[in-house]
């Protein structure tokens, strides 16, 4: 991976965390004011967890690969 393509991801990656901080913070504020069961609460943990994948996805494609 070169330079320029490690500098695009770590702020992909620092741009995803504070994503998944304020929909972790949404996802909270919705479930005290609905049912956890409530489209409002699944449509922010599916949200949630989308960012989360997003994440992980980069940080597993940044390690570099061990034979």
């Amino acid at each position: 991976m070169n330079k320029g393509c490690c500098i695009v991801a770590v702020h992909a990656t620092v741009h995803l965390q504070e994503a998944i901080e304020r929909k972790r913070e949404e996802m909270i504020r919705l479930s005290s004011t609905n049912h956890l069961q409530s489209k409002e609460v699944i449509d922010a943990s599916t949200s949630l967890d989308s960012l989360i994948n997003q994440y992980l996805y980069l940080q597993i494609k940044r390690k570099p690969a061990t034979s």
